[in-house]
């Protein structure tokens, strides 16, 4: 093995390896146990995240659009009971509710999960029901998804016939200041234009963009202008690099295309402020539940990255890092310790 190689792998080790959104619970691990299969992520998923060096993910809580909004509540539900009901069947995997957990599951060897929600729908327009999924373990919060609910408008991923767009409605102001007060990470990834600027005008705390790149590297209303990147980065906040190949370049989907919008980042002064969000939406669907067609129907134009398709793939962004010149201590803010800041400040 190269000497380069054995250094970014010994680096990838170290670090506490935060992926800031992974789909799989809502995906994968709610259907598998209503098939009554149980330690579904000990069995499938804990190979993966160890061969990756998958230290700490979020996993969220995620309704498709066929389900909303009658059974979002009840999905919700469903998923953060199964997200509890994993920890007594995988004993590979810690239940992370406040930031000592972070760090106790990394001293135990175990792979630390985060319970998030991507779009607000199981709330609908109950702010109580909020104080219900932080008593769950909710600790992020994606405030839409590509559709509007009842704390926002979602950035669509293609056009759509609509009326006046919005952006953060009265009840989604609510959901923020609560959110600050119960300690609850509000991320803006999939908002519209309007609604991140509002977020940004009425959160106290940071914010995150879980799983959103550059605009000015892949021109998709899901990527973030320079000026919202500016934004975060005066908030302190972080922007977790998506790996879907819509949001890095259609064109050229590889891993060094994806690297570009960390440099991007960095370059407009971000070096604590981008993190890792690797949203691998195609293999987490495929494996268990959809064909490759059923796949296709459904995530049009998302392809996997060539060096960053699945989650054994994550060492490599180390090794990346290093070749492009970037310092051991830069790449452990990469890696994790920006998110872990976050965490650290928004968590009660």
């Amino acid at each position: 093995m190269a000497q380069g190689n054995e250094d970014a792998k010994e680096l990838h080790d170290r670090c506490n390896v935060v992926d800031a959104h992974s789909d799989l619970l809502a995906c994968d691990v709610l259907w598998q146990h209503r098939l009554d299969r149980k330690g579904v992520i000990e069995k499938d998923w804990v190979p993966r995240m160890k061969k990756g060096g998958i230290d700490t993910r979020v996993t969220v809580i995620f309704n498709e659009a066929e389900y909303l909004p009658e059974l979002a509540l009840k999905n919700g539900l469903d998923m953060a009971v199964v997200w509890h009901e994993e920890f007594d069947e995988s004993p590979s995997i810690a239940r992370i509710t406040k930031f000592d957990d972070i760090e106790n599951a990394k001293k135990d060897g175990k792979i630390g999960l985060i319970l998030g929600m991507e779009g607000a729908e199981p709330l609908g327009n109950d702010i109580n029901l909020l104080r219900v999924f932080y008593t769950l373990g909710l600790r992020m919060l994606t405030l839409t998804h590509a559709l509007r609910n009842c704390v926002g408008d979602g950035a669509h991923f293609f056009p759509q016939k609509e009326g006046k767009v919005g952006g953060i409605t009265d009840f989604g102001v609510k959901v923020i200041e609560e959110c600050n007060n119960l300690g609850i990470v509000i991320d803006v990834s999939h908002l519209n234009d309007p609604g991140f600027w509002d977020v940004m005008k009425f959160s106290k705390t940071p914010v995150v963009a879980s799983h959103s790149n550059c605009r000015a590297l892949a021109n998709h209303p899901r990527n973030l202008t320079d000026d919202q990147i500016k934004a975060i980065i005066d908030n302190d906040g972080v922007i977790g690099m998506n790996c879907c190949s819509a949001f890095v370049d259609n064109e050229n989907m590889d891993l060094e295309h994806y690297l570009n919008h960390v440099d991007h980042i960095v370059n407009l002064g971000g070096i604590r402020n981008v993190g890792l969000g690797f949203d691998f939406a195609d293999y987490t669907y495929k494996y268990y539940i959809y064909t490759a067609e059923e796949i296709q129907a459904k995530l049009p134009n998302v392809a996997p990255v060539k060096g960053l398709s699945e989650d054994e793939e994550v060492p490599n962004v180390t090794e990346g890092l290093m070749k492009r010149g970037y310092s051991d201590e830069q790449i452990e803010l990469i890696l994790g310790k920006n998110f872990l800041r976050v965490f650290k400040e928004v968590w009660k």
